[in-house]
């Protein structure tokens, strides 16, 4: 920042970040995997992550820390849009889903902190955040999401009260993706007829967190479901202007553009793995790379990585979380996590019946990648989405 305005990127700044991401896998995240470990040693990760931000990878709402313009969704993409953040996420992914998932969420829960405008964030400024947006199995349909106080398609049943003093809170999210040990929690709530949005610290007295328990994949991603039960805070405790809707919108925007760009790195990694293999292994006495089934497998899963990469860099330059963009968001979600999904799947099968063990580290990203096509919006649900926004919009 210089000046009170964010400086721009230019194409030698957005080469040093990607360095400084490949850095990072190569120094801090590729450790978790030495020994056997099917998702990686996880008793590391907080330092790890602690690294993140140290280096300004990872983004704070805290003005001081070092990714707080810069890092993964910082304030910089007001001005920069989303491209530096997909770049970002995609490497991270590539060594790891689940840590380039827990700095998604810890991003997109920031950023929406970030644009409480002129007053100030409550003190002392939060550093680690987590979003409470999702409640049941899918995030907000359409016609909640224009009208949360609705009956159909489902109202939202977290509310805030007003109080003498601020607000009371009560409800459940559920599936609330986040960084282990967040210090407090951005939660959607209806309040009235209209969204509104709060910030509520996760010590509160009422405030409840249940782990998700087992997982398919992102493993090293805290997940879990927070009940709010007469949870009272302070009128500064709300960040939105009177209506949380472009909020909402944005956040959405964010998630499911960030877990595409993470698919893409999941995808990728698996091809490059699959690339080693096929050069090293031999078979009749000739490297298994010759055979025309295994060039087969490994071409088509480039095309399908090049294809997804495409379709989500279409919203590099996006910082407009309109209706439209909210669909285009939903677009290239369901796009291209099928692409990338149908990568790893054929990347694997080079491998043969050893794609299915853990040594070669192919099952992880086969279960990163397939729980990235439901996380935050399963494809039936994405498809409704869209399908109403374009509605919607031609109206």
């Amino acid at each position: 920042m210089k000046n009170g305005t964010y400086m721009h990127i230019s194409a030698e700044d957005m080469e040093s970040y990607r360095d400084l991401a490949r850095q990072f896998c190569k120094k801090s995240l590729q450790p978790l995997f030495e020994g056997e470990y099917s998702d990686g040693n996880l008793s590391l990760l907080p330092e790890k992550i602690e690294t993140a931000f140290k280096i300004g990878l990872a983004a704070s709402p805290e003005p001081s820390m070092p990714g707080n313009c810069y890092g993964i969704w910082g304030a910089s993409v007001d001005e920069e849009g989303m491209k530096s953040s997909l770049h970002l996420l995609s490497i991270i992914a590539e060594t790891c889903g689940g840590v380039a998932m827990s700095l998604h969420a810890q991003g997109v829960a920031s950023n929406l902190v970030m644009q409480k405008g002129a007053e100030p964030v409550p003190v002392p400024v939060p550093v680690r955040v987590g979003l409470c947006l999702q409640e049941g199995f899918t995030p907000p349909y359409l016609g909640t999401i224009l009208t949360p106080d609705r009956d159909v398609p489902a109202r939202v049943m977290v509310t805030a009260d007003k109080t003498a003093n601020g607000y009371l809170i009560n409800g459940h999210k559920s599936f609330v993706y986040s960084m282990h040990d967040v210090d407090t929690y951005v939660v959607f709530v209806r309040f009235g007829e209209t969204w509104a949005c709060f910030l509520v610290p996760s010590r509160s007295a009422g405030v409840s967190r249940n782990d998700a328990g087992v997982r398919t994949g992102l493993r090293a991603c805290s997940l879990g479901h927070v009940d709010f039960r007469n949870v009272e805070v302070p009128r500064d405790a709300r960040i939105d202007d009177g209506n949380a809707l472009a909020l909402m919108a944005r956040a959405l925007c964010m998630n499911w553009a960030g877990m595409a760009a993470i698919a893409v790195g999941i995808a990728r990694g698996a091809a490059a793995a699959a690339r080693i293999y096929a050069a090293q292994r031999y078979q009749g006495g000739a490297q298994i790379e010759e055979h025309p089934a295994v060039k087969a497998l490994i071409a088509g899963s480039e095309a399908s990585i090049g294809a997804a990469e495409s379709v989500v860099l279409s919203l590099s330059d996006c910082n407009d979380f309109s209706l439209r963009t909210l669909g285009k968001a939903a677009s290239v979600k369901l796009a291209a996590t099928d692409l990338c999904a149908r990568a790893v799947t054929d990347t694997l099968q080079t491998f043969g019946g050893y794609g299915y063990m853990e040594d070669f580290g192919m099952e992880k990203r086969l279960r990163d990648v397939t729980v990235l096509k439901s996380a935050a919006g399963s494809p039936l649900y994405l498809k409704q989405l869209i399908f109403d926004v374009e509605k919607e919009a031609a109206i």
